[in-house]
């Protein structure tokens, strides 16, 4: 028996309908649009930094998030240059976005990238690559150096605790030391700072022993260590190699697990050099509300450190949201709903083809013959002419109606014509005086052909095929088929078949 199907490219139509209109409609209602991603500015949660951006709005900031990719940072002109925040990335930085962060910092932007365990290692190559050539013209003399002995920087991915100085448990640090640099972060109304679970930054280096690069957890001169950065932990802390039995509880310090201070923040000052200010961070929880709101100096030294990065007073920040993954904290569900993440899949696939001149010519065509091939084709009906029919000697006028109706998709007055024809021939053969409808038709053969048929099935499918005629439904090739088989099936029983 008929059944009903559902053509391909009616899906594909629907998921382009509802990742268009989703972000709308989500958007009006307000659902998903706070709580669903940690470090987000608009998540209010513990692990949200919504009191950041409330702080630092009310110094006169403006915050503009990007949901799509770092591409759209290459739109702005060159009086727009502003704040990139970079806080807790998760997900994955394409080449492209790499190049329009260098771009953006190249032309003036600053940028503050703040991660521990996440992704942030993957556009740190590209920042050492871009500071490479100003290294030698940071003062670094008041820190011992002639010039700085660093050729790049990462996150360490290992875990600094802090058996000293903790808020609650060692994975909790409170730094105390706060270095002073030459043209850096101002330290004023700053003295403790809390962490959560952070790592640490370590520099590449040239080893005086071998000549070779190496990467080494902090900076020390003739074997001594120094400070280095704008944050340091206290000489009681240490590098846990293995994070997750930290995270339950379970620390010791290994004899082949480093030890002493070591650095969380370190800045470089390019602002004075015709490119913008960077700050690497190893833990991106100093911004998150339950800090913040904790009895620390957390709140300042956040102020201190955007207003250092807007050395030129743009009082823009660039927060990227296109970057973190919803939370960890039993609020997946938001994120599925969460008007950010449809809008981001279709601003990022955008981004792509329009970031380079030429590919964005392109886009318009390549999304006028994506959607083309998915729409169902629509002709315009021309009328059926009986001179034309007359013509061909060798076609009925059922036939040539059935052709027409075919050509043009007009299936339900196809099936109206041949359901009509099954009629005519039961009124002429069983002497029908009544309208035959579903019903009478499953009264006769159920009289004249008992257990040939299954008569549920049949009357089953003669009501859809009434239903579909008398509301001319647009029905798919496929269903239109089956249905025509059934109704032969049926024809060819009642021409053939004798009393």
């Amino acid at each position: 028996m008929a059944k009903v199907t559902i053509n391909r490219n009616s899906i594909y139509l629907t998921i382009i309908f509802i990742i268009f209109c989703l972000p709308i409609l989500l958007s009006v209602t307000r659902i998903g649009l706070e709580g669903t991603r940690q470090f987000s500015i608009y998540n209010e949660f513990w692990d949200g930094t919504s009191t950041l951006r409330e702080n630092l709005e009310s110094e006169g900031f403006e915050f503009q998030p990007v949901i799509s990719t770092l591409n759209s940072l290459t739109r702005l002109d060159g009086n727009e240059m502003g704040v990139l925040a970079i806080i807790g990335p998760t997900i994955f930085f394409d080449p492209t976005e790499t190049a329009a962060l260098a771009y953006f910092i190249m032309r003036g932007g600053s940028v503050i990238i703040a991660d521990d365990f996440g992704r942030a290692n993957d556009i740190l190559g590209l920042v050492n690559t871009i500071i490479s050539p100003f290294v030698s013209q940071i003062n670094v003399s008041e820190l011992g150096f002639e010039s700085l002995p660093i050729t790049g920087m990462k996150i360490n991915k290992s875990l600094l605790m802090d058996g000293y100085s903790y808020h609650l448990s060692p994975v909790m640090p409170v730094i105390r030391s706060f270095p002073s640099i030459p043209g850096s972060v101002p330290m004023s109304g700053v003295s403790r700072v809390v962490t959560s679970y952070p790592s640490s930054i370590s520099f590449r280096g040239i080893d005086n022993a071998t000549g070779e690069e190496r990467w080494y957890p902090r900076l020390s001169i003739s074997g001594v260590p120094i400070a280095s950065g704008i944050a340091v932990s206290s000489d009681f802390a240490w590098l846990e190699k293995d994070v997750e039995k930290a995270k339950n509880g379970d620390y010791n310090i290994d004899d082949d697990e480093w030890y002493g201070s070591f650095s969380l923040m370190v800045p470089i000052p390019l602002g004075g050099l015709g490119v913008g200010n960077i700050l690497i961070c190893s833990d991106p929880s100093i911004f998150i509300n339950d800090l913040m709101n904790l009895n620390y100096d957390n709140a300042q030294f956040a102020s201190n450190i955007f207003n250092w990065l807007d050395f030129n007073n743009t009082g823009r920040i660039f927060w990227d949201e296109s970057h973190l993954s919803p939370s960890r904290t039993g609020r997946f569900a938001l994120g599925i709903i969460d008007p950010f993440e449809y809008v981001r899949m279709y601003l990022r696939y955008i981004n792509s083809f329009t970031m380079f001149p030429i590919l964005a010519l392109f886009f318009p065509l390549i999304t006028f013959f994506f959607l083309r091939s998915r729409f169902p084709k629509s002709k315009g009906a021309s009328p059926l002419l009986m001179s034309k029919v007359k013509q061909s000697k060798s076609r009925s006028f059922f036939a040539a109606k059935m052709t027409w109706y075919m050509n043009y998709q007009q299936f339900s007055n196809a099936l109206d014509l041949i359901y009509k024809r099954l009629k005519r021939r039961m009124v002429k053969k069983y002497a029908v005086t009544d309208e035959l409808n579903s019903e009478k038709i499953v009264e006769i053969l159920d009289t004249q052909y008992p257990n040939r048929f299954n008569l549920k099935d049949v009357d089953k499918m003669l009501k859809r095929i009434e239903e579909i005629i008398q509301k001319s439904k647009r029905i798919s090739e496929d269903e239109f088929t089956e249905l025509v088989l059934d109704l032969k099936n049926i024809e060819d029983t009642v021409t053939r078949t004798q009393n």
